[in-house]
């Protein structure tokens, strides 16, 4: 069984075996290396100066959209520590995301095979595991001072620690705080924008204002407004089917029951979809059950290209999912339906929103596979309650009562 089939719990009690033995040989490394010491020195002068002189590495692994929530404290960082040499170490399309980010002196690319498996990635392990082990040691010739860990996951810890830093950041969010020098400790039930920066915060970032942000350039920009340019019909509406598996998707039919729901009230709605290639079989389904205007993108365009896009609709309709977090960072208004997920951890940030949800004593469980028939937390969720959620947004007044807010 791999580990995508474990529940948190199993995974929970399975790191906490393994712990305190990990803790101990690395402890015994860093004895054996000097960085028992060392470690000490790059604090002080974290906490003391602006960082001149030394090299902070940002570790962040896993998925677009937790890549994203994690922006925010790069940019603290970076107030913080001006004059420190500040690189991201990230997956292809997190890197691909903050290309140009002004707060960012370098980003490494590096695949790392656990999260890609977790996204249901056909691995070659052995092919994966040299390409890895050449990633780690590209890094570790760099010889960081310091390096953050965002995720609080031990595998990353682990790492992390194979790059050779002297000081160790992080969290014990999923285990592994005892392989760090400073650790903001257990979990919390905080959105994961507020988590990564109270995580920069152990060495003295303070908090920055505002939600995560996408540094697109001003030809990117332009092409999002040109996509949109000469087309009638407003207000336009973006749609993404998809989103990082299935447990987290609500059913087509009902994406498409919604849209039909809204052309009466709207008609002159155009609805924009987006996602990537591999979602074209829920898009080519949408469109078979929905005859309204359309304009088809999925698969057509890039990580930034959909940011771009996204900053010029009226309203987004998705998953929870990196689109929903790209539309947020815009600025947005968004409607989103949650079922494994945590809402308090991974809430739209920075827009006016409505998150749809279905009250059941199974979630959030963030499982990848649904342990019933099928996920109802998501197909239970009424078409009617979409359609008035959007009309809210919209500026159609809704009667029946959602999650509602507008992050700060």
């Amino acid at each position: 069984m791999t580990m995508t089939g474990f529940d948190r719990r199993v995974k929970g009690r399975l790191v906490a075996r393994l712990e305190r033995p990990i803790a101990r040989l690395i402890g015994l490394f860093d004895r054996l290396s000097g960085r028992h010491r060392a470690w000490k020195a790059v604090f002080t002068r974290l906490t003391t100066g602006d960082g001149r002189g030394l090299k902070i590495a940002v570790v962040r692994l896993d998925s677009i959209g937790d890549v994203l929530l994690s922006e925010p404290a790069i940019r603290a960082l970076r107030r913080r520590f001006p004059a420190a040499e500040l690189h991201l170490v990230a997956d292809p399309a997190g890197a691909a995301l903050l290309e140009g980010h002004p707060a960012l002196d370098r980003i490494w690319v590096v695949k790392v095979p656990w999260h890609r498996a977790w996204r249901g990635e056909r691995l070659n392990w052995l092919r994966s595991a040299v390409e890895l082990l050449r990633g780690v040691c590209r890094l570790r010739k760099e010889g960081f001072d310091a390096a953050v860990e965002l995720r609080g996951d031990p595998r990353d810890i682990l790492f992390m620690w194979l790059l050779g830093p002297k000081l160790r950041v992080g969290s014990d969010a999923r285990g592994g705080g005892s392989w760090l020098h400073v650790s903001l400790g257990p979990d919390q039930p905080v959105h994961r924008v507020e988590f990564a920066q109270a995580v920069v915060g152990l060495i003295g970032a303070r908090p920055v204002g505002g939600g995560p942000q996408i540094p697109l350039r001003p030809e990117e920009v332009a092409f999002g407004r040109d996509l949109v340019a000469g087309r009638v019909g407003r207000p336009r509406v973006a749609f993404h089917l998809g989103a990082g598996f299935a447990t987290k998707r609500l059913p087509v039919p009902k994406f498409a029951a919604a849209a039909r729901g809204l052309h009466q009230l709207y008609p002159e709605m155009v609805i924009y979809l987006v996602g990537g290639p591999e979602e074209a079989g829920l898009a080519a389904r949408f469109m078979e059950a929905y005859d309204g205007p359309v304009i088809n993108l999925v698969g057509r365009l890039s990580l930034r290209q959909t940011a771009a896009l996204l900053r010029e609709m009226d309203l987004f309709i998705g998953n929870d999912s990196a689109p929903m977090h790209f539309a947020a960072a815009a600025g947005v208004p968004v409607v989103t339906f949650f079922g494994p997920s945590e809402p308090a951890k991974y809430h739209p940030y920075g827009t006016e929103y409505r998150l749809l949800e279905i009250d059941l004593p199974c979630r959030p469980c963030d499982h990848v596979h649904c342990r019933h028939i099928e996920n109802y937390c998501l197909s239970l969720i009424p078409v009617r309650r979409i359609v008035q959620a959007a009309a809210e947004l919209l500026g159609k007044p809704a009667r029946v009562g959602q999650r509602t807010g507008r992050a700060p």
